[in-house]
């Protein structure tokens, strides 16, 4: 597959025996698809590095981003069960998978037990993206960038700045909000004035306390 590159096993982002000896990493370049919607789910994946988006088909007929996955997470989850893949997986910066059979990964323990909390965590933050569902479209998106601060945030030089440098389009962010680009384009506006959030698509640096502020503004308004 174009784009993606197999190597022996060299990351110490899991215990060293979790992983079974024979597993290889692979490093995944961005805008490579792991797999699409639709084909037979053979492997799970265990994330190591970087951001990888799932896109899922909506009733009409449009793809929207279900998700943003990084080191912890786990894809593929359908080869559990046998099933075809629910979702498009693609890289959005350089990540680093682990491809797993199933069978092998369930029947370790370890290795069981990581997948399991990882999937556990991953239910929760969906619940919690489905929750945001009701809020108004400003409070979905300062409520996303909260969440991929705790995620993939990096220290910024800037006082009580958190550096995010991912890659993501106004349309990239609008599929994940379940808004427009026109509407993410005016809220990005108002959360730099406010002092929320400065820099653009490659490299954010977001202001937690000034989110959850603009968060609870876009709230009162409908209120």
């Amino acid at each position: 597959m174009t784009g993606v590159i197999d190597h022996d096993q060299d990351t110490d982002l899991l215990p060293k025996d979790v992983l079974p000896s024979t597993a290889r990493t692979r490093t995944i370049e961005p805008n490579t698809v792991l797999y699409e919607a639709g084909n037979d789910a053979s492997s799970i994946y265990l994330v190591h590095q970087g951001v990888i988006k799932a896109v899922v088909p909506t009733s009409l007929g449009r793809d929207r981003i279900a998700d943003l996955y990084g080191p912890g997470d786990v894809l593929g989850v359908a080869a559990i069960e046998g099933t075809r893949h629910a979702e498009t997986v693609e890289a959005v910066q350089e990540s680093l998978v682990t491809p797993l059979d199933p069978m092998q990964a369930m029947n370790e323990r370890k290795l069981r037990e990581h997948i399991l909390r990882s999937m556990a965590k991953q239910l929760r933050r969906s619940r919690e993206m489905i929750d945001d569902g009701e809020l108004p479209v400003g409070a979905r998106v300062t409520r996303t960038f909260l969440r991929l601060c705790e995620r993939f945030g990096q220290p910024a030089d800037t006082k009580n700045g958190i550096k995010l440098p991912l890659a993501l389009t106004h349309e990239d962010l609008a599929s994940l909000t379940g808004s427009s680009r026109v509407t993410i384009t005016r809220i990005l506006g108002e959360l730099r004035t406010d002092g929320a959030l400065v820099g653009t698509r490659g490299v954010y640096i977001a202001n937690r306390k000034k989110l959850e502020a603009a968060t609870d503004n876009y709230v009162m308004q409908v209120i």
